[in-house]
């Protein structure tokens, strides 16, 4: 079934799904129900490095949330 997911961090950023490139920051991404790590690639100057997190019941207008942040304030330029 496919589920729902939005990646927060300040900027856009590559978001990597399962250690393949899987869409964007800010914007859904489509994945199957189940357990999936996601990260946003290198360098990792964002935490946490990886996400590793079961998705399920979500929807288009319901998506999982999932944050990120810079690991440090000059990381947000």
């Amino acid at each position: 079934m496919d589920e729902w997911v939005i990646v927060d961090y300040p900027v856009v950023r590559p978001v990597n799904v399962d250690h393949m490139a899987n869409g964007v920051t800010q914007a859904l991404i489509q994945v199957e129900t189940g357990k999936h790590t996601f990260d946003l690639g290198m360098p990792v100057n964002y935490k946490p490095a990886f996400r590793t997190v079961p998705v399920s019941g979500t929807s288009p207008m319901r998506p999982m949330q999932l944050q990120f942040t810079p690991s440090s304030s000059e990381d947000q330029t």
